[in-house]
């Protein structure tokens, strides 16, 4: 008998109805119900058998079933506790042992506790999560600075916020989200994905984005420094560069001599430097101030 995916949209309202009653707005609950977009993130993630994949509110396990069938070893991070009984319940029976479900919110999560006995130690992990949009960036860089040893993110999120972390300069999504997470990391968008492949439906479109960290941060400094200083640069978007850097290098002439050095002209708004640009901006201000 062919099993009938948790993605389909009349097994979802089923277990809905069974178990739910109704979403969780509060926690931003809209669940996939397009199993081929759920195929395209598995795939999007490059998941293989013996993966060990750490999942971030699997709802009621249309993503999980996936990941378990497509061969990896799924740790999952949930705050409804109406979800564990489905989630045992609903997800094939043949792949349990390689579930482990940690009622936790992911922000207060601790990972060498959680993972241990579970995960091999030595061995890297995926992280791959729809994530609730109202909690999306907290999530991203609570991940980026948590230690996890993690070879990729592959993260849904509102195509808004992707389109800001995948930004190029110039343009009005570009600022400081986008310079804090590239500094970090190699951004690709794998997928857009219509809010009618929810249920309930959300009022915008998402996108999936696959983050693999660089070996290091570009930025050589201190990571929390540079996004201060790239943040406080955008504090009035609409004012040329030159106006912000007022409020952190308030000597005139240091300012035309950091202007000078980098060979652009006081003039420019944030939005039109590069990550290297702003890279050599943030090294000039901190020199500055030593």
């Amino acid at each position: 008998m062919t099993r009938i995916p948790i993605a389909d949209p009349v097994r979802t309202q089923a277990i809905v109805n069974r178990y739910l009653k109704t979403a969780k707005k509060s926690l931003g609950q809209n669940f996939l119900i397009d199993l081929t977009v759920i195929q395209k993130i598995v795939a999007a993630a490059d998941i293989k058998p013996g993966d060990q994949v750490i999942e971030i509110g699997p709802g009621i396990g249309s993503l999980t079933e996936q990941l378990l069938l497509a061969g990896a070893k799924v740790v999952a991070y949930e705050v409804d506790d109406r979800l564990p009984e489905i989630l045992q319940n609903e997800l094939p029976q043949d792949h349990l042992a390689d579930f482990k479900l940690v009622m936790q919110d992911i922000l207060q999560a601790n990972f060498k506790q959680d993972l241990a006995g579970f995960f091999q130690p030595d061995r890297p992990v995926k992280i791959v999560a729809n994530l609730p949009y109202y909690i999306t960036t907290p999530i991203i860089f609570n991940l980026l600075s948590s230690g996890l040893n993690f070879t990729s993110l592959t993260l849904m999120m509102q195509q808004e916020v992707a389109d800001r972390i995948a930004a190029e300069p110039g343009g009005k999504d570009y600022g400081p989200l986008t310079l804090a997470v590239q500094n970090q990391m190699q951004v690709e968008q794998a997928l857009t994905v219509s809010h009618r492949s929810f249920w309930p439906q959300p009022k915008v479109d998402s996108a999936v984005l696959v983050l693999r960290p660089l070996p290091k941060p570009r930025y050589l400094g201190k990571t929390a420094e540079f996004n201060r200083l790239v943040k406080m640069c955008f504090a009035q978007r609409r004012k040329t560069l030159n106006n912000n850097l007022k409020a952190i290098v308030p000597d005139k002439e240091q300012r035309a001599e950091i202007f000078e050095k980098m060979q652009v002209p006081a003039n420019i708004r944030p939005e039109k430097l590069d990550l290297d640009q702003f890279i050599s901006l943030v090294s000039l201000i901190v020199k500055s101030k030593a």
